[in-house]
Order: structure tokens, then sequence, then C-alpha cells
């Protein structure tokens, strides 16, 4: 990076992270054969991954390496990989979201779920559990840039929830190429992208709370994250039998309501303590 291209990143760090994310992500998703769903397991594209690995985790590292240099580089390695967290957070982040869609289905079709998650219980291990696996290597990428640099960066400098608000903006347009790629045209995706609207939102405030709950780990925000889309993904196709539209209220439903019921209780504070409080610089944080 040159110096004059260095000075200007450190004076607008979050608006070079953006500029690069857009450019490398819509760069990513032209090429016919980078969102074919045939070459990956599971349908997933190499956009899916591409797309967050050089278009979210790598804008994030250059800037912070551009403004904090090797210590924040090495600070956003360590909250990316830690995992030594208590084990109700792995449980909340694993079984949130498909045990509150179990609830929901149930309440809405009847006992159908229940009924199909006994009798196709094995498919949890063959189908769900490696699928969720594949997806952690993408949202873990993805969370990097939008959890580990901006929304860290903005909680210290805003209220969490405000913070939460200001990624989720550029964090929903991020997905346009995405959208564009799975309606085939420009309205598709801009419909896509008003009708999850809301429960992006919520995701971004339930994203934010983890993570702050868990010492600021990466880690914990892309394993909710991969545990969310598996449980849009193959574990509804596979255990709640219900209409389009059902699904899509069932899927959501528990994601309002627990994001709303954290930012009352927590009164928008989503557990935020500073980094100082919790005795670590924020560019010499120790991992673990």
């Amino acid at each position: 990076m040159s110096g004059s291209i260095r000075r200007l990143v450190v004076r607008h760090p979050v608006a070079a992270f953006l500029v690069m994310v857009y450019v490398v992500n819509i760069a990513v998703a032209l090429p016919s054969n980078l969102t074919r769903r045939d070459l990956l397991p599971f349908g997933f594209a190499p956009y899916d991954l591409l797309g967050h690995i050089v278009g979210s985790a790598l804008p994030a590292f250059l800037v912070v390496a551009a403004v904090l240099g090797r210590g924040g580089v090495w600070d956003l390695v360590r909250r990316t990989l830690r995992w030594r967290v208590k084990v109700r957070w792995y449980l909340l982040a694993l079984f949130f979201v498909p045990v509150a869609s179990v609830l929901a289905a149930t309440a809405l079709v009847g006992t159908a779920p229940l009924e199909a998650l006994g009798d196709k219980w094995p498919l949890l291990f063959t189908v769900v559990l490696p699928y969720l696996l594949f997806a952690l290597f993408s949202n873990l990428a993805e969370e990097i840039g939008w959890t580990g640099f901006l929304f860290d960066r903005l909680q210290d400098r805003y209220a969490p929830l405000k913070a939460s608000l200001i990624v989720w903006v550029p964090w929903a347009l991020f997905h346009l190429p995405g959208f564009y790629e799975e309606t085939g045209s420009a309205p598709g995706a801009f419909l896509l992208l008003g009708l999850f609207a809301i429960p992006q939102l919520c995701s971004r405030v339930l994203v934010a709370w983890l993570y702050n709950n868990t010492n600021r780990s990466v880690f914990l925000v892309g394993l909710f994250h991969a545990a969310f889309n598996t449980t849009t993904g193959p574990f509804t196709r596979e255990f709640i039998p219900a209409t389009a539209e059902d699904q899509f209220l069932i899927q959501i439903g528990g994601i309002i309501l627990a994001a709303i019921l954290i930012a009352v209780i927590t009164r928008g504070r989503l557990s935020y303590r500073p980094v100082a409080d919790q005795g670590e610089s924020p560019e010499l944080s120790p991992g673990g």
C-alpha cells in the first residue's frame, strides 16, 4: 500500500473499508462461473465464499493494518479465532434459531415438525451438520469485516444499538449482488432487500449482543450466522413442512422477538463494556 493511499485509509478507515467491500464484491459477482451453483457442495457458488473472503475479511485486515499496524492485525486474528467462551454461548449460537423455528412451526402447523425430526433425525448429521460446517467458512469471513472490524470500531464511538443500525445499512446493501444473482433481475433484488430488511436489522442486534457477551469473539458470531443460514436452508426444507409464507414467518419471528427483548432488557447497551473496562488494549488484546 503506497504512502498516499495509506494516509487516505488512515483518515477515512470506514469509507475505505466500504469502498473496497463493494468494489471487490461486485467484481467477484460478475464472472458467470463464480455464480454457478453446481461447482461446490450443497449448492454453494464460488461467489458465496470469495465474496466474503476477499470482499469482507480481506478489506478489514487491510484497513486494520494501515490504521493500527501489526498489533491491530493480530488483535483481529485473535478475536476471529477466540473460541474459549462459556458453553452456554455455543448452545445459544447453534440451537437458538432452529429450536425457535421448530417451536414456532409447531404452534402454526401442529406436530408435523416434531414428527419429521423423529422420522428423519439422521439427516441432522448427514445433511444439516455438513452444511453448517461448510457455511461457517463463508459466514466467519463475512463477520470478520462487518462485526470484527466495522461494528467493533463503531460501538466504541456510538451506542451499541446505534452502531448496529449503522452497520445494518451497508451490510444489507452488501447482499444486493447475491440477491440479483438469485432473482436474475434488479427489481427482484431490491424486492428481496426490502423483504429481509427488518430481519437483517434484528439479526445485527443479536450478533452485537452475542459478540459483547463472548469477549468479542468473531468466531461465535460466525457460528451463529452459519446456524441461522443452515436453519433457513436445509433444516427448514427437511423438518418444517409448511408453505413458503409460513416458513418465512417461522424463520424471522424468533429473530425479531429476541432482538426486541434483548434491546429492551439491556436498555440498548447489548451487554457492551468498553475495551478499557475489560482490561484489554484494542490493539493488543489477549487471545482465548
